[in-house]
């Protein structure tokens, strides 16, 4: 455990001190480098990451951003209460190209296979619905009758697995995560979580996955490489309950939480061992997201976490420097 956890390299006060519900970073040709917050005021704010200032405002609704995503083309929308909205990216913005209305009241965030073009949306009676970047509803999964009963979808990950073989983890109200066959639209595997899984994340080279929820136990979990399988791999006990948001980087390498305490952990996939516990923000940190590609401004890959208490800061941790 490091004795002093490091200072961030930035910390941006989002508009007015509006509370940060979801982040994501965007990375445009022609060297445009943008941190999206999706914000409690139905706004979306984009800061340009060379000055770190607000460059575009974008509003989207009057209820809290729940979840973006942000691809070359198009920006994606959640907010509270089950609207989801369709941006194409035009030379003077962004265009409303479709819109998704569900009535559902949770909290669960949608996915995407950017590829494709289709989004996982979540609604009540364990259905995830399927539509495409048109708003063209394409299918629907839904667990069989005779399945035990899981309650509200909680949290979903989009997992592309070898051999075209996409698949969709779903964790769900009554404590289980379920991996679904996109292909065929089937359940292929079950799991039993210990608590309501509020996030998940799985990296497939480290054929693992993070759960948290709102207790103090982080679950790992695995998927067999042949047969898919889902198996129990051991907890991680932290000092306070709660976990809005765990996400994996993509090297492999670490992966974080961010807790109700507003403290972000990082934690070695090596050893499964934390870090080091970040505790810059003084309420809970709702999203914690890391660069697909190098900041030019810090040259390194960081990671970005927003909360309630309208912070967004900035990090440069364990990245190899060559």
């Amino acid at each position: 455990m490091a004795l002093l956890p490091p200072d961030p390299v930035y910390t941006i006060r989002n508009v007015d001190n509006v509370p940060v519900y979801s982040l994501a970073f965007s990375f445009l040709p022609g060297g445009l480098e943008r941190l999206l917050a999706g914000s409690k005021n139905g706004y979306v704010y984009a800061y340009n990451l060379q000055t770190n200032r607000v460059q575009q405002k974008i509003q989207v609704g009057q209820a809290p951003i729940l979840h973006i995503v942000h691809t070359n083309s198009h920006l994606i929308t959640q907010e509270k209460g089950g609207k989801y909205k369709v941006f194409e990216l035009t030379n003077s913005g962004y265009q409303e190209e479709a819109k998704i209305d569900i009535d559902y009241p949770g909290f669960c965030r949608f996915e995407t296979n950017t590829k494709l073009e289709t989004i996982y949306v979540p609604d009540k009676e364990s259905k995830i619905h399927i539509y495409n970047f048109s708003g063209e509803k394409q299918g629907c999964l839904e667990p069989e009758s005779a399945s035990p009963k899981l309650g509200d979808p909680m949290c979903l990950k989009y997992i592309e697995f070898p051999c075209d073989r996409p698949c969709l983890l779903v964790g769900y109200e009554a404590g289980w995560l379920l991996l679904w066959d996109l292909n065929t639209s089937q359940c292929i595997g079950k799991l039993q979580t210990k608590e309501c899984p509020m996030s998940v994340d799985y990296h497939l080279e480290q054929q693992r996955g993070i759960i948290g929820n709102a207790s103090n136990i982080v679950q790992i979990f695995s998927i067999g490489k042949r047969d898919l399988s889902l198996a129990h791999k051991l907890d991680i006990t932290i000092k306070n309950p709660g976990i809005n948001r765990v996400q994996t980087r993509s090297d492999g390498k670490v992966f974080a939480s961010g807790g109700w305490d507003g403290h972000i952990r990082i934690f070695s996939w090596f050893s499964l061992r934390p870090l080091v516990v970040l505790t810059e923000h003084k309420q809970a940190v709702q999203d914690v997201v890391y660069s697909t590609e190098k900041v030019s401004l810090w040259k390194a890959n960081i990671m970005a976490a927003g909360g309630l208490d309208g912070a967004i800061t900035l990090w440069d941790l364990y990245n190899n420097k060559n």
